[in-house]
């Protein structure tokens, strides 16, 4: 079983060291641990050869069962407590925030800008050719794009992923852009990662109210993770960003489930480029929640498989879900997605939940497409390909969730 980053236990000291370096990232060490058996090029997780029976029985089976009040009452009064007295027993509750997973490794910050324009045709003509030339001429710039709301067609949704707050405070504004934002006090923001002094002051001037909230938890991956790399995951990405209600009171017993997910994410699914949530500032019962993949199978599959022997349906269903409000059907006032239109369709397909995203495809980008794979020269030397890890998190066995009707998560 893994152990928490950080933690003193005699347990840590026996237990299968994680890596906490970039380059224990990409070396044979890390890319052979036994939680990472190979399975072959498109096993997202523990499957046995027999995912279509897997996925069946999870949806067929096991969503009337979740669904039923005999399920939720288990879920609150057996399951949850159970996984929350076992935390306290093996210590996972002294998770470092400086480990591989955790928020003090994130280097890179993601941005997401919600503002209104004056003229949507002006906006599209001057953004785009200078969004094409920050990201092909920034090295750490690896996406910077646009679309416009589908709520309102007068406001437009701005994304971008700096490598650094340096490389964020290095980009100079364009005056054919500014001059096309309308002067008012709509314009909002999030921002995930790396929320440093430095990234704090880059954006203070840009007239929008970014929030940064409280509680941040989750991570970002930095490049050169093999989950950037092009020849593996040729992308593009799909990008999930939302503000979602949490149960009155229930932020801080969420943060806390959630940092334990995501401790298992981060390696079960090589692609999942980063798990970054935090609290809101207009509400204490909201909170900004990032989800970033660069391949469908390898991220937004492998992060939360429908099999029976991963620990990460579980954990989610019965440690974070009932956190949420709306449970299942998590509410959302902000839900965006980013992707192409059959990744999308098959996210769907796969979780009826993800419908409650405002959708956006690739081919009406504003910008450049995202190219999260830029300065990777090539494949990490040694060890097997990423896409051949076994995805199993802690080997252990655990029921799948109701995944049919879920909110990304």
């Amino acid at each position: 079983a893994r152990t928490p980053g950080g933690a003193t236990t005699q347990r840590a000291q026996r237990a299968v060291a994680m890596p906490t370096t970039q380059a224990e990232l990409t070396d044979a060490s890390y890319r052979a641990m036994p939680c990472f058996h190979c399975l072959g090029p498109n096993d997202p997780a523990i499957y046995c050869c027999c995912r279509p029976a897997c996925e069946g029985f999870v949806n067929s089976c096991l969503l009337p069962f979740l669904g039923s009040a005999c399920g939720k009452c288990l879920i609150a009064n057996c399951f949850g407590p159970i996984y929350h007295c076992c935390d306290k027993i093996q210590s996972r509750d002294e998770y470092a925030s400086d480990r591989p997973a955790g928020v003090d490794s994130a280097k890179a910050v993601v941005v997401l800008t919600i503002r209104p324009v004056k003229d949507v045709e002006a906006y599209k003509a001057a953004f785009a050719p200078w969004a094409a030339q920050v990201q092909d001429s920034t090295p750490g710039v690896r996406a910077f794009f646009s679309f416009m709301d589908k709520k309102d067609d007068k406001m437009c949704l701005q994304v971008a992923w700096y490598d650094t707050p340096e490389v964020l405070a290095g980009i100079a504004k364009d005056p054919a852009v500014e001059a096309c934002y309308c002067d008012n006090d709509k314009a909002t923001g999030a921002v995930w990662g790396n929320r440093s002094e430095v990234a704090r002051a880059a954006l203070a001037d840009s007239g929008v109210s970014y929030e940064y909230g409280s509680l941040p938890r989750g991570f970002v991956k930095n490049a050169p993770h093999p989950g950037f790399d092009s020849s593996l995951y040729p992308g593009p990405p799909m990008i999930w960003m939302s503000k979602r209600w949490v149960q009155p009171g229930c932020n801080p017993k969420i943060a806390k489930a959630f940092d334990k997910v995501g401790e298992l994410q981060y390696y079960t699914a090589p692609a999942f480029l980063s798990a970054f949530e935090y609290s809101a500032d207009t509400n204490p019962d909201q909170l900004w929640s990032l989800r970033f993949f660069n391949d469908y199978e390898m991220g937004m599959v492998a992060h939360f498989p429908k099999t029976l022997l991963s620990y990460v349906p579980t954990r989610v269903l019965f440690t974070m879900i009932p956190n949420l409000k709306g449970g299942l059907g998590a509410e959302f006032p902000v839900a965006l997605c980013f992707s192409t239109k059959k990744d999308i369709d098959m996210s769907i397909a796969y979780n009826a939940g993800n419908k409650a995203y405002d959708q956006h495809y690739w081919e009406d980008v504003i910008g450049p497409l995202p190219d999260m794979g830029k300065g990777m020269a090539s494949p990490p030397p040694t060890g097997p390909s990423p896409k051949n890890m076994r995805r199993s998190d802690d080997l252990g066995m655990g029921s799948p969730s109701n995944l049919s009707n879920l909110p990304m998560l």
